[in-house]
């Protein structure tokens, strides 16, 4: 856990780098556009499926409502179409910025750590964009599947937050571990490394993406957790070797 937090919080000063600011620009953008685009071609016809499903076709969902109606809370129904959708549109505004971040600006971000704090760290990989592609695709599909059987235990208040933070934090970890070992670690360490540090892994990504639930820290996410890993996977990668930083200390 002391390792977590101390990638999180090296991330955090990271952050302030010109540099590093600058590449708040892609998921910014990303997310302009994202929505622009929403707007002009998917919003309403989402919006008017969901309605059918939700309160027009039989099922749980308008037996439900029916009975909700019955309470006086026949108005309910606009928000809950307005609220599910947003919950869908979302996480694929959440999964276009990770997948952009991965594999355009974690080169920036490796650079940036490796010819820094991490110098000393020697580059034994080399960056692919096939294969960082590949393995951002590939988890985007297996998450999509997952988010999307996921979708029916959202009625349960508790579950309706806890899965799509479980789901993006599973994402987050599967892509984010590789992009950031796949420039230093040769291919048997980046196994053995992401074996090691699975949980941590996940841990570390469960605390970058609870700041999606903060509107509008969803911006800096993106980026955020690239130096997350960075910070954590290169210190990893200098302990794996027996590396000392400059004080002297294997890093923790």
């Amino acid at each position: 856990m002391n390792r977590v937090l101390r990638a999180f919080g090296k991330a955090l000063l990271s952050q302030l780098h010109p540099r590093m600011l600058a590449l708040l620009l892609i998921p910014f953008g990303v997310a302009i556009v994202f929505w622009l685009l929403v707007g002009w071609f998917v919003w309403d016809p989402l919006v008017a499926w969901l309605r059918i499903e939700f309160f027009e076709t039989e099922g749980v969902v308008r037996w439900l409502f029916t009975q909700a109606a019955r309470f006086g809370l026949a108005g309910l129904e606009g928000a809950i179409v307005l609220v599910a959708a947003l919950m869908l549109l979302l996480p694929l505004m959440f999964v276009t910025a990770l997948l952009l971040i991965a594999v355009f600006a974690m080169p920036v971000v490796n650079q940036h750590l490796g010819s820094g704090p991490y110098r000393d760290v020697v580059r034994r990989g080399s960056w692919s964009v096939a294969a960082s592609l590949w393995n951002a695709v590939s988890s985007a599909v297996l998450f999509t599947v997952v988010y999307v059987v996921s979708l029916p235990l959202w009625l349960f208040p508790l579950l309706g937050l806890l899965l799509p933070w479980l789901c993006w934090s599973w994402l987050t970890a599967r892509v984010m571990r590789f992009d950031s070992l796949v420039e230093h670690a040769d291919p048997d360490e980046r196994r053995a490394l992401i074996a090691r540090h699975r949980k941590a892994y996940f841990g570390l990504s469960l605390l970058v993406t609870a700041l999606n639930y903060i509107p509008p820290l969803f911006l800096i996410t993106p980026v955020l957790t690239a130096l997350a890993f960075g910070h954590y996977s290169l210190s990893a990668v200098r302990e794996a070797r027996g590396r000392a930083e400059p004080n002297g200390v294997i890093a923790d």
